[in-house]
């Protein structure tokens, strides 16, 4: 149960992180916060577990993005808590209130509106940097503060908002919290997923969650499938019960995403996968020569030394599937295959798929 919390805690960090990075755009996709609880160190099913706690609500009724559940905006409307980091620009806060407090007593509390775009404006001119007045805009209107109706702020009580945030902290003998690191990384993994959705950069940090994609540029989005569920299945195994099973799948997914770069490669004419063999049938290919072969060529090829070394490897334990190999290379003792040597494998395999997905970047097929 302690374990679970320490989840929701990470997924909510995120959540909110993403007012603060994309304040006009909050909120996270599903496959987006998946992500960021991933890359803290939960995996998939721990993760669908804790979102009931999570999320609940959208941001529009068009948008996809999770937002923070109502748990998490409650604590929004107090800012004599103290945090640390804290993301929120306290001057930003006092002045959108003291804008609104100028409009409800020049216009009445009924009658008081401004237009957001010139409070920004004006926050901008104040020396406010813009995504901090975008950011407490946002949060005033999700912790109901205001209302928002096609760019226009309105109070939602129509009473002047007094004392102002930096006035309640001033106000306050609330201890300040020890510095939160993990909300530090969270907010840089947010920040990071935020920043793939028009950068141009892989949609996923994971290389082995964004193949699927390079898979769909060389043509060959039908084996999407396949590799997801490869991918899946590793993620699944235990390298403790199961080590082979994961040396399998990891050299399986190595020999595939070098499989489906040779035809690329040669069709560009780089001096990589030039060996007659891959003028073959595919499934006479072996995984050892694909290795070599992605290696070569200078500085057209797909591994630099470190990551064939590794690959080689990799290949070399997995051949222990085999009987006859094992008698050849092991005639006096049977060969143990160790946890260690697993969660190896499922690296290398990260490693030569990120090195292809890397190569791609390079020499990127043609639309």
């Amino acid at each position: 149960m302690m374990h679970l919390q320490e989840v929701i805690k990470v997924l909510r960090q995120a959540l909110e992180c993403s007012v603060y990075v994309a304040p006009r755009d909050p909120g996270l996709t599903y496959d987006e916060l998946m992500e960021v609880g991933k890359r803290a160190g939960f995996q998939a099913g721990e993760i669908n577990d804790a979102f009931p706690q999570v999320t609940t609500q959208y941001f529009g009724r068009q948008s996809n993005k999770l937002l923070p559940n109502d748990q998490v905006v409650s604590l929004w409307k107090f800012f004599s808590l103290r945090d640390d980091p804290e993301y929120r620009n306290f001057a930003a806060f006092d002045f959108l209130f003291s804008q609104l407090n100028a409009s409800i007593r020049a216009e009445g509390g009924h009658n008081a509106r401004l237009e957001r775009a010139v409070v920004v404006e004006r926050a901008m001119a104040a020396q406010i940097p813009q995504p901090d007045i975008e950011a407490a805009i946002t949060i005033a209107i999700m912790a109901e503060f205001i209302k928002d109706k096609d760019g226009t702020l309105k109070p939602s009580s129509g009473t002047v908002y007094e004392p102002l945030p930096t006035q309640q902290r001033a106000q306050t003998m609330i201890r300040q919290r020890p510095r939160d690191e993990v909300k530090v990384k969270v907010y840089g993994f947010v920040k990071d997923v935020i920043g793939r959705r028009t950068d141009g950069r892989p949609k996923h940090v994971e290389p082995l969650d964004e193949f699927p994609n390079a898979l769909e540029r060389l043509g060959y989005g039908r084996f999407r499938l396949w590799w997801s569920q490869t991918v899946a299945e590793l993620r699944r195994n235990d390298t403790h019960s199961a080590p082979l099973s994961s040396l399998v799948l990891s050299a399986a997914l190595v020999e595939g995403s070098l499989t489906f770069v040779v035809k690329h490669a040669r069709s560009l004419g780089l001096a990589v996968f030039r060996s007659s063999d891959f003028d073959r049938d595919p499934r006479t290919w072996k995984i050892d020569d694909l290795i070599a072969s992605a290696a070569s060529g200078g500085n057209d090829a797909v591994l630099d030394d470190p990551s064939r070394v590794r690959a080689k490897r990799l290949v070399e334990t997995r051949q222990r599937i085999h009987a006859g190999r094992m008698l050849s290379e092991f005639p006096t003792t049977a060969p143990d295959l160790r946890p260690d040597e697993a969660r190896d494998a499922k690296a290398t395999a990260e490693l030569v798929v990120r090195c292809v997905l890397d190569w791609l970047e390079k020499h990127p097929p043609t639309p």
